[in-house]
């Protein structure tokens, strides 16, 4: 019996052996004791990303579906906004100053988009984000602006109440803000970070 055991333990010892130190290992946790890998962590999402998914996912915040120069899907705010939430840039229309470029939006205004809905419960249609035609030097190129074109199923400059959304911008940090009466802006609200 001695002579068995013996054998037994010799023949594990040799199998164990054989096929390397990675078989006498403790496998570390996994499924059904497979040995250990390294899995990488979930990615987290970003800010502005992070954002952008829950500006889309927030009733009271709609969209334009053309832009005052025209028709260009990839550049209207909600495929912005869809470009964000998944890791890429919003792409400019192929007229004005920035034809069709990639811009980064700025977390700063997404989080006041979000704010002007969650914190101050306006229910906005955005005109523009990065797309459309602006000035040159506009911050609409750098992702830093919104324009706002209905504000609680008003539009701009028929009675809808852009004052108290100005307001609300300022106070959210927006460092330029315009609307009716400032030149170019009777019919939308620009809020800039």
């Amino acid at each position: 019996m001695n002579r068995l055991a013996l054998c037994v333990a010799a023949t594990a010892s040799a199998t164990a052996l054989a096929a390397g130190p990675a078989a006498t290992a403790d496998p570390s946790p996994g499924k059904h004791a497979e040995s250990g890998r390294h899995h990488a962590a979930p990615k987290v999402a970003s800010e502005p990303t992070r954002l952008a998914r829950a500006i889309l996912n927030t009733k009271g915040i709609t969209y334009a579906k053309a832009h005052v120069g025209g028709i260009d899907k990839a550049s209207l705010p909600r495929q912005n906004l869809v470009d964000v939430s998944n890791e890429h840039r919003a792409k400019t229309s192929p007229w004005g100053h920035k034809k069709g470029a990639r811009v980064a939006l700025d977390k700063r205004m997404l989080n006041g988009i979000l704010k002007l809905n969650t914190k101050y419960h306006y229910k906005i249609e955005i005109s523009e984000l990065v797309g459309g035609r602006h000035s040159r030097t506009s911050k609409h190129y750098a992702g830093r602006a919104v324009d706002v074109a209905w504000i609680n199923g008003r539009h701009v400059g028929k009675r809808a109440d852009h004052r108290g959304l100005m307001k609300a911008c300022r106070s959210l940090g927006a460092t330029l803000v315009l609307g009716p009466g400032d030149k170019d802006h009777d019919t939308h609200v620009h809020c800039q970070w």
